[in-house]
């Protein structure tokens, strides 16, 4: 019985539906009444392992965690690099089309004070107009950040995973992978801005824009974050100095935001994402008319951006992998995408989290605004 097959969770139901039973019915009976004692004991805690394991199982069949049980007791997946498309030097050269940063507005000659002078972890509310709501940013300032300098720093957006938030994105391992890196002088040093991707939150959004009153997400993160951080901090101006960075949800938004604006970011990176939305029920602003504008998998056949990609998904994770596999099978020049893909494992932090610093190197070594 596999780990992600229903029957477990039938399995589980089943037992502890009968452990319940036999609870209430005192069974057994015989024996003094240390022993009875002692058997309900060791019920009580059966029922106990076995409605968490109930609960952790139906979880995982939600949210695939873990793939299988190899993958549930620690088994280190292979894993295989493989390279579609362009090069990163004719993304470099690409002549892209589009307004991109030149909209940006002129960077102030005084910015605007810092929320916590001396931190490196800023927190701004932003108010998404379109959305009607205000949604948290953080902001990773480098060491020797200096307000007063006018040394212009690249730009990542980081973009966190749903249901979580700006502070998920904090909490795993990219902010401490960055520092490393550059003070290894591997690395530029760079600013990380990381939005609130579901606005108002708790909405899947999916960073698509929606209809008429409707939240403009795709707009939201494509425009007015730029433009809000360039009004902030000094940031460098070219394309190839601004990259996102996704896992899982942030991941598809990433490449999403990548593609469809190549004139604003020159790279994408992103951890077990997907090609194609993936809205929840209760929200799907999408009609047949405009889901192909987000359809990933046929941009990258038919209209491919000059954009650098890298990405990792496992053949073993239901949600990343299917769209994953048909956008690498189709992806052409100018789009350049360096893919890791991994034999096992499930969709959750620890899978992705040791290819991290492979990621940002392979940023620092592809872009010119990233280089050390």
């Amino acid at each position: 019985m596999e780990l992600t097959d229903s029957s477990l969770i039938l399995l589980l139901g089943g037992l502890g539906l009968v452990v319940f039973v036999l609870l209430v019915i005192g069974w057994p009976h015989w024996g003094n009444r240390y022993a009875r004692a002692a058997t309900r004991g060791v019920q009580v805690l059966l029922l106990n392992v076995l409605v968490v394991a109930l609960c952790g199982a139906a979880l995982n069949d939600q949210y695939l965690f873990y793939s299988s049980w190899a993958d549930l007791l620690g088994s280190r997946a292979a894993s295989v690099q493989t390279h579609h498309g362009g090069t990163s030097h004719d993304v470099v050269v690409a002549k892209v089309a589009g307004t991109g940063l030149t909209h940006l507005p002129a960077t102030p000659v005084t910015l605007p004070p810092l929320p916590r002078p001396g931190a490196r972890l800023q927190s701004y509310g932003v108010v998404d107009q379109r959305a009607n709501a205000q949604g948290q940013v953080l902001v990773y300032l480098p060491v020797g950040y200096n307000p007063r300098s006018t040394h212009a720093y690249p730009v990542i957006v980081g973009l966190h995973g749903f249901p979580s938030g700006p502070m998920g994105f904090v909490r795993l391992n990219m902010l401490s992978t960055i520092d490393t890196l550059t003070a290894e002088h591997k690395m530029a040093p760079s600013i990380v801005v990381i939005p609130r991707i579901d606005t108002p939150a708790g909405l899947d959004t999916e960073c698509v824009n929606g209809g008429p009153g409707q939240p403009q997400t795709d707009t939201w993160l494509a425009h007015d974050i730029p433009a809000w951080t360039a009004k902030h901090f000094h940031v460098q101006r070219v394309r190839t100095s601004w990259a996102t960075w996704g896992y899982s949800y942030g991941a598809w938004c990433a490449a999403s935001l990548s593609m469809r604006h190549p004139d604003v970011f020159g790279a994408s990176i992103g951890m077990q994402g997907y090609f194609r939305p993936d809205f929840s029920s209760r929200y799907d602003p999408l009609t047949s008319a405009t889901l192909g504008g987000y359809d990933l998998v046929n941009m990258a056949h038919t209209a491919p951006p000059a954009l650098a990609m890298w990405i990792l998904t496992s053949r073993e994770d239901s949600l990343s992998y299917p769209t994953t596999s048909k956008f690498l099978s189709v992806a052409r020049p100018p789009l350049d995408v360096t893919a890791t893909v991994l034999a096992h494992g499930g969709h959750r932090d620890s899978v992705w989290e040791s290819f991290v610093p492979a990621s940002f190197l392979w940023l620092a070594q592809t872009m010119p605004g990233f280089h050390g």
